[in-house]
């Protein structure tokens, strides 16, 4: 169950992914999970071997015509039977995944237009403006409701995140961060433990 340590702690991780908070909303955010971890990691049939942990996982649904575009191969996170991957059209999530809970936006410090905090049960997905278009930046963990696609969840072990995926991590005090292309997947851990999970996308 979410507890308001993990999302202290979480809020802290965005400091490290900031691309918002030039302004404030009135809009809720969304704390409701719906899905347990082990539920959300039983409906993936793929199930990585330690070497085959890092590797991309496509999503083999099909995108509607207007809304189909070349996705970055990387870190993907399977959620509610869908890949909701880095630099994704977000008209193509809300399509699949229906209303969001809540909406926060702010007018953005980077890019020409608004950036967009998204959230549903369990996540927090953050866009960047492109033009007419929002564009997944940002994936944030809020509870233990879910996992990674390959079954890490809030909670878990040091140990277990490094049995899938490995040594090849970045560190930066408490915060460990693989990357695949131009995709990352950072586990912020406190006393051996799980507190935070992020995939992000690297800007060019």
């Amino acid at each position: 169950m979410k507890k308001p340590t993990i999302i202290l702690l979480i809020l802290v991780l965005l400091l490290s992914f900031v691309f918002v908070a030039c302004g404030e909303s009135n809009d809720t955010q969304p704390t409701v999970a719906a899905v347990t971890h082990e539920e959300l990691y039983e409906q993936n049939e793929y199930t990585p071997t330690a070497d085959e942990a890092l590797e991309y996982v496509h999503n083999e649904t099909e995108e509607p015509e207007d809304q189909a575009e070349p996705v970055i191969h990387g870190f993907a996170l399977q959620y509610r039977g869908i890949f909701i991957e880095m630099d994704q059209n977000m008209d193509y999530v809300l399509a699949q995944l229906g209303e969001p809970l809540g909406v926060f936006e702010a007018p953005s410090c980077a890019f020409d237009g608004i950036d967009r905090i998204f959230g549903f049960p369990g996540i927090q997905i953050h866009t960047y403006p492109d033009g007419d278009l929002d564009r997944v930046h940002t994936i944030s963990f809020l509870d233990d409701s879910l996992s990674t696609t390959n079954g890490i969840f809030l909670g878990s072990s040091w140990d277990d995140v490094v049995a899938i995926y490995g040594n090849d991590y970045v560190q930066d005090v408490a915060m460990f961060t693989y990357t695949i292309d131009r995709t990352t997947l950072s586990f912020f851990v406190e006393g051996d433990v799980v507190m935070g999970i992020i995939y992000g996308l690297i800007m060019d």
